[in-house]
């Protein structure tokens, strides 16, 4: 592979990852929506900040079973 189609290769890999990102933001506040209501601004604003697969993930094994925002750990 020449450092071209490096370059491309790595291009497509982190492109895939901010989508999968975006996708579970979105979902994030999609389903926080449906379980709790309005979100505030300032946790979607939090939430459209966050760059870390695992955290998105850990939020929304929270926010499955959530009753109110105080019972999502945000820190």
């Amino acid at each position: 592979m020449t450092g071209a189609e490096a370059l491309v290769q790595q291009g497509k890999v982190e492109g895939l990852q901010q989508g999968e990102i975006q996708a579970k933001r979105e979902f994030l506040l999609k389903l926080l929506d449906i379980r709790i209501g309005n979100v505030p601004d300032t946790i979607s604003r939090k939430i459209s900040r966050m760059r870390s697969r695992s955290r998105l993930e850990t939020l929304l094994e929270q926010a499955a079973t959530a009753q109110t925002l105080d019972d999502i750990e945000w820190q």
